[in-house]
C-alpha cells in the first residue's frame, strides 16, 4: 500500500458536495499526487487501475478497472459549493469530463482552475488525509466525517450544528427526521470508524429543548487499530 496523503484546505473540507465511495476514493488518490505548498502544480494527471486498487485494496484487484471508471462516470456533474460570509461560490470539481483511456486502464484528469487554489498553494488552514487510514471505509460519509475530524486532530473534540452537518455531506434533502438521519448514517459511520480508521470516535447530540441542533464529537488516534496491509 502507498503512502500518499491528501492535503485540502479547511475550506474545501467544510465545503458542501455529495460524491459517492468511489468518487471519494479516486479524489483522494488524485490530491494525493499533489505537492500542497507548490504554485503552479499541473492539473491534469493520470492514474491508473493498479495505483487506484494499490491505495484501496479492499475493491480486489479484479474489480479495479471497473471501480475507476466508476469513479469518474458523473464526477463531471459534481460540484463544490463554499459559503463565505458574504458571498457563496460553486465550481466543478474537474474542468473537462474525464477521459477513460480505453486498453489501458488508466484515467485522465484535469481539476478545475477554481478548485486548485484549494488543494495547493496551502500555506495554512488545512487538514491532511493519510489515505491508508481510509482505506477500509465503505461509505463515503464515513470518509466525509474523518476528514471533518481530521481538521480538529490536535484537540480530539469538534462541535458540528447539525444543519452544517447536513449541508457539508449534501444530505439537506435526506433523512429529515434526526432519528433516521441517526440510524442510518451517523451510527453506521462511528461503528465503520471505530472498526476500519485509525481513530476511536464516540459522538453525542446537544439539544434546545427536545430537538437535537448539534453533534458533539470526541475522537484520538488508536494505534492498536490494525491497517489493512
Amino acid at each position: 500500500m502507498s503512502d500518499l496523503i491528501a492535503y485540502k484546505s479547511n475550506a474545501l473540507v467544510e465545503a458542501s458536495y455529495k460524491l459517492t465511495l468511489q468518487e471519494q476514493r479516486f479524489l483522494l488518490v488524485c490530491i494525493g499526487r499533489f505537492n500542497p505548498r507548490e504554485e503552479t502544480p499541473e492539473k491534469t494527471m493520470t492514474i491508473t487501475a493498479a495505483e487506484f486498487y494499490e491505495n484501496f485494496p479492499d475493491m480486489g484487484r479484479q474489480h479495479a478497472e471497473i471501480k475507476l471508471k466508476e469513479a469518474i462516470d458523473r464526477l463531471w456533474d459534481r460540484s463544490v459549493i463554499i459559503k463565505g460570509e458574504v458571498e457563496r461560490e460553486e465550481f466543478r470539481w474537474i474542468q473537462y469530463r474525464a477521459q477513460y483511456l480505453t486498453g489501458e486502464a488508466k484515467v485522465k484528469i484535469t481539476f478545475s482552475d477554481a478548485i486548485m487554489p484549494y488543494l495547493t498553494q496551502l500555506k495554512g488552514q488545512f487538514t491532511r488525509v493519510i489515505v491508508k487510514n481510509v482505506s477500509s471505509l465503505s461509505s463515503a460519509y464515513s470518509i466525509r466525517i474523518y476528514e471533518l475530524l481530521q481538521q480538529f486532530r490536535s484537540t480530539g473534540d469538534r462541535m458540528i450544528a447539525i444543519d452544517d452537518f447536513r449541508s457539508m455531506l449534501g444530505i439537506t434533502d435526506k433523512y429529515q427526521q434526526f432519528k433516521d438521519l441517526n440510524k442510518l448514517l451517523i451510527k453506521p459511520s462511528i461503528v465503520e470508524l471505530n472498526e476500519k480508521s485509525d481513530l476511536s470516535v464516540t459522538v453525542d447530540t446537544v439539544k434546545q429543548g427536545r430537538k437535537v441542533v448539534a453533534l458533539h464529537f470526541r475522537f484520538k488516534e488508536d494505534r492498536q487499530i490494525k491497517m489493512p496491509v
